[in-house]
């Protein structure tokens, strides 16, 4: 056996064992949401004048269906047939270095104009990405993430390759390679990427700058799962395996200073930092089985969250306050949302395998690795409407991140 798959059994073993609100600890009823028939909104965009090869067009298109609740035809409105649908009208221009883009969104049924836009951008992706989103936030309760980016672990048998591309799938880059790469985040602002690199004799935290491709090493005894950032993005939250324990750390990146957060025999496993960076969502086998808790970083005072399952994993706190993890009932991975306002639980029902849950910076997405219909890659679900799509249909792509293009 190699060394490699030596630690990929380590790791797999950790992850089994893990796997100014007022929080409840009592179990809330359950409510089990299953994805049922949805009917897209329907928008249709012919080739804008202008945009003679419809490079740009077929770019809005793509990425208005990448939000997967609407669909983007280029089929202009059918005459005489009346339904509701939204039609783009528009010119693009390019000026100076510049795009912009003046039209505007009619509402064929009541055959009005809903909204009339001037938007200006300096490549002509960033145009596509505005208008995008200012679509989505016409047409819908929800923000677009047409100006966000991705950032994944491709792996072959040379290693591991660290990329970022933008969520339209353009702009693909590789970061960094290396015999081993774990669980990379965005840190809040997303100018920056933590990670976990191997390079066959040590680990190390490295810290990334996009902006310039330094890369900041920190040397790591033992093993490590993943880096999760404070809001001031001096500070990151580490779980770290020391003396046959492991515990949570919080450790500045300025003084290279480690603090214990938690203390005790058991499997404690950070997951995600609220918003307002006071409270870990965590996994530990406090009861026997690894749970949700949640620990309160000042005070270390600490909340179960979960009472559902064999054992819950992968929490991770929304931008919008709420908290979704995984549970295993009956052999299958469901997603739990919890309402950490009203105590309510929502138990999302899907025919997927789940790992690595990231949610959108909006908080309306996921992306995740898994398989579903025989088919593995990293995949995304609209949280409310449940729809999924294969994002990434690749059998070697792990540890999915979400940040913004800045």
């Amino acid at each position: 056996m190699s060394f490699k798959q030596s630690l990929s059994k380590q790791l797999l073993f950790l992850c089994f064992l893990l796997s100014n609100v007022v929080f409840a600890q009592t179990e809330p009823t359950i409510i089990t949401v299953t994805p049922q028939a949805y009917t897209k909104t329907v928008v249709r965009i012919p080739n804008l004048e202008g945009d003679p090869k419809g490079e740009i067009s077929s770019l809005i298109r793509n990425v208005l269906n990448l939000h997967l609740f609407c669909v983007a035809l280029e089929e202009p409105p059918l005459p005489g047939f009346k339904s509701k649908e939204y039609y783009l009208k528009g010119k693009v221009e390019r000026r100076d270095g510049k795009y912009s883009l003046t039209g505007e969104l009619l509402d064929t049924l009541e055959n009005r104009a809903l909204k009339k836009y001037k938007i200006e951008a300096t490549s002509a992706e960033l145009l596509a990405y505005g208008i995008v989103d200012q679509i989505i936030r016409d047409i819908s309760p929800y923000q677009g993430v047409s100006a966000t980016r991705i950032t994944f672990v491709k792996r072959d048998t040379a290693g591991d390759h660290l990329f970022i591309m933008d969520f339209s799938k353009k702009n693909l880059r590789k970061l960094r390679s290396s015999e081993l790469i774990l669980f990379p985040k965005f840190s809040p602002s997303s100018k920056k990427i933590a990670y976990i690199a191997f390079d066959g004799k040590d680990y190390y935290l490295e810290i990334l700058t996009l902006s310039t491709n330094e890369v900041k090493k920190f040397k790591i005894a033992g093993l490590s799962s993943a880096p999760i950032w404070l809001p001031n993005e001096r500070e990151l939250i580490l779980t770290l395996g020391r003396e046959g324990e492991i515990h949570i750390y919080l450790f500045n990146l300025e003084r290279e200073e480690l603090k214990a957060l938690t203390s005790g025999k058991g499997v404690h496993q950070a997951g995600s930092i609220s918003a307002d960076g006071k409270w870990i969502a965590f996994v530990g086998d406090r009861s026997g089985k690894p749970q949700i808790y949640l620990l309160h970083i000042e005070t270390k005072r600490i909340n179960r969250i979960s009472f559902e399952g064999s054992y819950n994993t992968s929490p991770r706190f929304l931008p919008k306050g709420n908290l979704i993890y995984l549970s295993q009932r009956a052999g299958k991975n469901e997603l739990i949302l919890y309402n950490l306002q009203t105590g309510e639980k929502k138990r999302l029902s899907l025919p997927y395998s789940l790992n690595d849950p990231a949610p959108s910076p909006t908080g309306d997405y996921l992306i995740f690795a898994g398989k579903g219909q025989g088919s593995k890659g990293l995949y995304l679900l609209h949280l409310d409407s449940l729809i999924v799509h294969n994002y990434l249909p690749f059998g070697s792509v792990y540890f999915p991140d979400w940040g913004k293009i800045f």
